[in-house]
């Protein structure tokens, strides 16, 4: 019988989508960023209701050593950052925390304080959810609603032959700290919708290659990234490989069509002077993605990353 470290999250999620139904009033279903779904009233106006449910695990997502603010902050960003990729507002969240019965009162107030600080700086709401004992590794789940006009939604699915690729930041080197203490990219990917620059989007989350390689399959479509163009972060210690691969960046990575690249360019960095954008590729007719170096030389680039059934492969 076949495990789940042999099958592999990506492998699970497409049996899954299989097995679960999936009605007419669902716009994006299992395998985007978020959940998308009509609504009542406001979906006849074109307005959609984002779902997305995102879990922290002790020893997993950070250490003991991790503040208890962080681990907070870092678990309601994470569901934070989807609707990010989906250019929607955040609006709503429920929390389901998995506590032992020794955790200090003062340690698990602090962890809701952090998961407060960064929901508050976007808008939500948390209006409720669940405490349950745990025996093991703590852990918490965010169930977050948002929503976004249907025209101004951008899935996976959107990227087309020559569309220029871009990312948000730098990338590599999360553990080093960034992963606990990002900022989603809420209002960047708003801005990018609402003047047209985005085909295709997504959140960085299990690494560029990974996640490159999720909007490429929904597209169907290549792509060729350029080695040196490939913005790397001081954490990552000039390393390119972890710069593909390491995950939890949490920044954006979006197709733009390329007769508008150099607009946007002028346009981001009088909008957002403090974070860096970067062409890093293209979108080719070629299935899979090649990495280039700077003397046209090519070669296959394996979609390595984050892989919760087998992390040992990322």
């Amino acid at each position: 019988m076949k495990t789940l470290r042999q099958l592999g999250e990506r492998g699970l999620i497409r049996q899954l989508q299989r097995l679960l139904p999936c009605g007419q009033c669902v716009v994006v279903g299992i395998g985007d960023d978020c959940a998308a779904v009509r609504s009542g009233a406001g979906g006849k106006r074109g307005g959609l209701l984002l779902l997305k449910t995102d879990a922290v695990v002790e020893g997993i997502h950070f250490n003991r050593r991790a503040a208890p603010r962080q681990i907070g902050w870092k678990a309601m960003a994470r569901a934070l950052s989807d609707i990010a990729a989906m250019a929607g507002r955040p609006r709503w969240a429920l929390v389901t925390a998995g506590l032992r019965d020794d955790m200090p009162v003062r340690f698990v107030e602090d962890i809701y304080r952090g998961m407060a600080a960064v929901a508050g700086e976007f808008g939500v709401a948390i209006v409720g959810g669940e405490t349950v004992r745990t025996r093991g590794p703590f852990w918490l789940s965010v169930a977050l609603a948002g929503e976004v006009v249907r025209r101004a939604m951008r899935p996976r699915s959107g990227a087309r032959v020559g569309d220029a690729i871009f990312v948000t930041g730098a990338l590599g080197g999360s553990i080093a700290g960034k992963h606990l203490a990002f900022t989603p990219r809420i209002r960047e990917a708003q801005w990018l919708t609402r003047r047209g620059f985005v085909r295709a989007m997504i959140d960085i989350s299990d690494g560029l290659a990974r996640d490159l390689g999720h909007v490429c399959r929904e597209s169907r479509v290549g792509a060729r990234l350029t080695a040196s163009a490939i913005p790397i972060a001081l954490a990552a210690r000039g390393s390119l490989e972890r710069a593909l691969t390491d995950g939890e960046d949490f920044e954006l990575l979006f197709t733009t069509p390329a007769r508008d690249a150099e607009r946007l360019m002028k346009a981001w960095q009088r909008a957002f002077p403090r974070l860096s954008l970067t062409q890093i590729g293209v979108i080719i007719r070629r299935k899979g993605i090649r990495l280039c170096d700077d003397a046209g030389r090519s070669r296959p680039l394996h979609e390595d990353g984050y892989d919760h059934f087998n992390p040992s492969h990322a």
